[in-house]
């Protein structure tokens, strides 16, 4: 998987918020202001992120090779051929870098433009033939699975399978669609109107393409560089900065989805809990978005549009209608119909409830954390910690004698608000320790008081991060709680910090001028986001990579994916250092493996257990199958075979689980019933606890803790 540039934070990053200032650059000054930024980059990674590396020849193959691949990751533009007509330049990245020097990128940048007039030019050849129902071939839809076309010749044969691929499916769907409404068309009709809506959609995709900025080229050959030394540091233009600062919850209005550039493609980052999305609850994290249609209106073909450009078409008015057309990560596409509405940040923060299940427990207490927020600039502003100190004071007053603290597709967060939190459940002690280049700090619970003592179970899944995986590995090693989830967390186990090249760089001594040779103002130069930290298990492990792994393990739809750091270029390795002397005696579980295999044993017998196990392994067979065919009936006979397959899993997770319920808080209800849009979200919440499986076995696991 390539290296991701992500206009947001993926996963929100434990992040110091601080500057770093510098006396200058080393070396020669560069004489453009792109060249001042590149010689920055090396010079600053070079001093402070957490693991340098040597700039050579290696270096300079690797960025060579995934500057190509970031510029073409469909591999539909560049063939081998013109790839090598810059081979020359493999073995002189590193120096360029070095010195700020632009011969290289200048050179690509010529190049890029000129492929895409001939891209353009293939497609052409043939959107206008006949629609081929008998074609034998197929199409490898995973890109990382091709190798580069030898010449143009063979770059025309991709067009035409990936116009091909583009006419059948439409062609089915169409069909589909008839049959539903029990109508019919003439075969002429809708051969023309497909082949109108490619060369519609293909048309606007290439017009987009020539309109991309060189500025967007040169941020993607820095990061291309960046991200060899790990796929988390970046670089931020001023633009991209103010977007990460600003405008980010700008972008979550509308339909409440945190979106991603991801190659050629906008990924759904992430869903806002309590907006649109997250109420609609088909669109989901991973989903690629293909194109974007107002209600009434014809779609969008977004492939390779930039990020602000998708935002302002999936942004709209509260109450109006947008329909995405997404595809999913197993591979089927979807159409999504969301009514935009006003992004309710409250569901962000902490919540909770009480829990019973039949007559195995009703004093369960239950808190979700969306994430581990915190105002930075104000002290007394929302704090995860705080919050989940208030939730639990709750739940303690209404009889809870044990939590499920549920950390589910929580990306992280502050790494101040996990320590304090962390800090709640056990008397005193380190909570995770950081590792600069040099030597370990123990971030450490210094208060000896203890919130809650009674027995404790964490949810996770694949897209816990950061600090989600800092609190989970802290009470998994304390013995503190029993981790539970469909796979291991995310894996990532670093420290970023955004240092501002304005200050870093002292631009007063520089001559840079313009094309005309004019003396110019170079500032703003924007920002690198750099790692500088890794932060490892009190135990001395790390989550790096490996992430934490549940000790009761509940398939999910996420356990069908192949997620985490682990699917990034150049993720940092995982490692260990010593361990810190840790202990507590709040509550420490004695029965660990007695636990387990009562778990084991329940599960085993559990039809809906059962019945997931047999989806998730169904999605990974899915996600092998990377090449479809070409051949009209080939393909719509895949196509219902797996749709058929599906049907079984249709209504898995759809019904209430027997004897499940879940009530509010009395200190709650006010604040529930001040609008109908509150009581209608605490409904949604309510409901989905008693359909959820994970929570369900969770009480049960609960009920078979013992202390020491």
């Amino acid at each position: 998987m390539n290296s991701k540039k992500s206009w947001i934070l993926f996963f929100p990053i434990l992040m110091l918020f601080a500057c770093f200032s510098a006396n200058g650059i080393n070396g020669p000054e560069p004489k453009t202001k792109e060249g001042l930024i590149l010689k920055s980059i090396h010079d600053i990674l070079l001093s402070y992120h957490y693991s340098p590396m040597t700039i050579d020849d290696k270096f300079s193959a690797t960025a060579f090779d995934e500057y190509f691949i970031n510029l073409d990751p469909t591999k539909r533009f560049f063939s081998n051929e013109d790839i090598q007509t810059l081979a020359s330049y493999k073995t002189q990245i590193d120096d360029h870098f070095k010195s700020g020097n632009l011969e290289f990128f200048e050179k690509s940048n010529v190049l890029f433009e000129q492929i895409v007039t001939r891209a353009e030019e293939n497609y052409k050849k043939y959107i206008d033939m006949p629609f081929d129902f008998e074609s034998n071939g197929t199409l490898e839809t995973e890109e990382e699975k091709l190798a580069w076309a030898s010449n143009n010749k063979e770059l025309e044969s991709r067009w035409n399978k990936s116009l091909t691929y583009e006419f059948i499916s439409r062609y089915y769907d169409e069909k589909k669609t008839l049959e539903k409404e029990k109508k019919t068309r003439p075969e002429d009709s809708i051969v023309l109107e497909i082949r109108n809506e490619v060369k519609e959609n293909m048309d606007a995709w290439f017009k987009r393409l020539k309109e991309i900025k060189r500025s967007d080229r040169f941020e993607m050959y820095l990061n291309t560089l960046a991200h060899i030394y790990d796929p988390h540091t970046d670089y931020f233009s001023p633009k991209d900065k103010e977007d990460f600062n600003i405008n980010m919850s700008g972008k979550l209005e509308g339909i409440g989805a945190r979106l991603q550039t991801e190659k050629e493609y906008t990924k759904v980052a992430s869903i806002v809990p309590g907006g649109p999305a997250w109420k609609q609850k088909e669109l989901e994290a991973n989903d690629i978005l293909m194109s974007v249609t107002q209600k009434g209106g014809e779609p969008v073909d977004i492939k390779g549009m930039k990020i602000d450009d998708v935002v302002k078409i999936v942004r709209g008015k509260k109450g109006t209608v947008v329909i995405l057309k997404v595809k999913k990560p197993n591979g089927t596409i979807k159409d999504i119909t969301i009514i935009r509405d006003e992004v309710i940040m409250d569901e962000g923060f902490a919540r909770s409830s009480m829990l019973t299940l039949d007559s195995v427990s009703s004093n369960v207490g239950y808190i979700k954390l969306p994430k581990f927020y915190a105002d930075f600039d104000n002290p007394g502003g929302p704090s995860a910690a705080k919050d989940i100190a208030k939730e639990v004071e709750k739940l303690k007053n209404e009889g809870a004698k044990s939590i499920i603290l549920d950390l589910r597709n929580n990306g992280g967060g502050s790494l101040q608000e996990v320590v304090d939190m962390s800090g709640l459940f056990i008397e005193q002690g380190p909570i995770v320790q950081v590792k600069n280049r040099s030597n370990v700090s123990p971030y450490n619970d210094t208060d000896h008081s203890v919130l809650f003592d009674g027995p404790m179970v964490v949810l996770i899944n694949s897209n816990s991060a950061s600090a989600s995986e800092i609190i989970a590995a802290c009470l998994q090693d304390y013995k503190r709680a029993v981790i539970v989830g469909g796979s291991h967390t995310f894996g990532k186990g670093s420290v970023q910090r955004f240092i501002n090249l304005d200050r870093a760089v002292n631009t007063n001594s520089l001559d840079i001028a313009d094309a005309s040779g004019n003396k110019i103002e170079v500032r703003p130069l924007g920002e690198l986001k750099i790692t500088i930290q890794k932060y490892y298990r009190v135990n001395g492990g790390s989550v790096q990579l490996k992430g934490v792994e549940p000790d009761v393990l509940i398939p999910d739809v996420y356990s069908s994916y192949d997620l985490g750091e682990k699917e990034y270029e150049h993720p940092m390795p995982f490692d260990e250092i010593s361990k810190q002397n840790y202990n507590q005696s709040a509550f420490i579980i004695a029965n660990m493996e007695e636990i387990k295999q009562k778990a084991a044993a329940r599960l085993a017998k559990n039809q809906r257990y059962v019945t997931t196990v047999e989806n998730v392994n169904r999605l990974r067979e899915i996600r092998k199958q990377t090449e479809i065919p070409l051949n009209y009936n080939a393909y719509k006979s895949l196509v219902e075979k797996r749709n058929e397959e599906a049907k079984k899993f249709e209504k898995l997770g759809a019904d209430a689980i027997a004897g499940m319920q879940a009530s509010n808080l009395k200190a709650d209800q006010d604040y529930i019933n001040l609008d109908s849009s509150r009581v209608g979200r605490n409904e949604d919440f309510l409901k989905s606890i008693c359909k959820d499986f994970q929570i369900a076995e969770s009480i049960k696991i609960l009920s078979d803790i013992k202390r020491y």
